[in-house]
């Protein structure tokens, strides 16, 4: 069994570089209200790390915010930006693409709001939570706000397979997504392996996609740790986007942080 884990869980490596085309048919959107909702309270700019396909960017561009968007993906970045081709200028004109690792990255800049929605996993280790963490600290302005979106990882799998249902695209195909997450408690990391089936409109198969991506299982007491030595304080937290309790059962901790302030 040691010996299968090695295989599974060695080597890897965040992020989703080759499948960007496809991302947004299988995207759950039910966190675009909740960071438009906060971002009415803060005002612009506004931060988005590891913001892929600009999925949240966009959405907060249409309601009229200033976006920075960064990513290091150069697969979801050529996705995002065919979409801005494809908006209206009112909207693209205020999105900054920065291409950049969300561990390292230097703008000249303060922003008042700085989120992480559900990405920040990808950060694989201890050290590079804190490199993002401190960054996201030299960015936000004094009284600004950091939403960091977490797994909560006390209720993940150690091996689960799902299998969406076709999305229509272009020229009558279809596109079907098949796939594995292995969770392993003890090296604190999780495995997703994903594979992107297109149709024909007679059911052939097109092309096959297939990308593995991991990313780091954080527990309550290591978020707590990284977030009081990288200098920020907990304001309030939820378990859902619809603001419900967190609890033990929660699938999501949704941390809605500010700089510690000094006594």
């Amino acid at each position: 069994m040691p010996e299968e884990k090695e295989d599974l869980f060695s080597g890897l490596s965040p992020g989703y570089d080759g499948v960007g085309e496809f991302y947004d048919l299988f995207a759950d959107n039910s966190d675009i209200p909740f960071y438009i909702w906060h971002a009415k309270k803060t005002g612009s700019p506004i931060l988005d790390i590891a913001a892929g396909t600009g999925r949240i960017s966009l959405a907060l561009a249409r309601e009229g915010f200033e976006v920075f968007a960064l990513d290091c993906s150069l697969s979801m970045l050529a996705s995002f930006r065919r979409k801005l081709q494809q908006v209206p200028l009112a909207v693209s004109r205020l999105i900054t693409i920065v291409e950049a690792n969300m561990e390292r990255f230097k703008l000249q800049q303060r922003f008042p709001l700085i989120i992480i929605p559900n990405s920040f996993g990808h950060a694989m280790t201890t050290e590079a939570q804190l490199a993002c963490l401190r960054c996201v600290r030299q960015h936000l302005s004094e009284d600004g706000l950091f939403i960091l979106d977490l797994y909560n990882s006390e209720v993940q799998y150690s091996h689960a397979r799902f299998e969406d249902l076709p999305v229509p695209i272009a020229n009558g195909r279809a596109v079907e997504r098949h796939g594995k997450m292995y969770s392993d408690s003890d090296r604190k990391l999780l495995r997703v392996d994903l594979q992107y089936i297109v149709r024909s409109n007679d059911g052939s198969v097109v092309e096959t996609l297939k990308v593995t991506s991991g990313a780091a299982l954080i527990s309550d007491m290591e978020a707590d740790s990284l977030i009081r030595k990288s200098g920020f304080e907990i304001i309030s937290e939820a378990g859902g986007f619809d603001n419900s309790a967190y609890d033990a059962d929660s699938s999501r901790r949704i941390l809605l942080l500010r700089k510690r302030r000094r006594k």
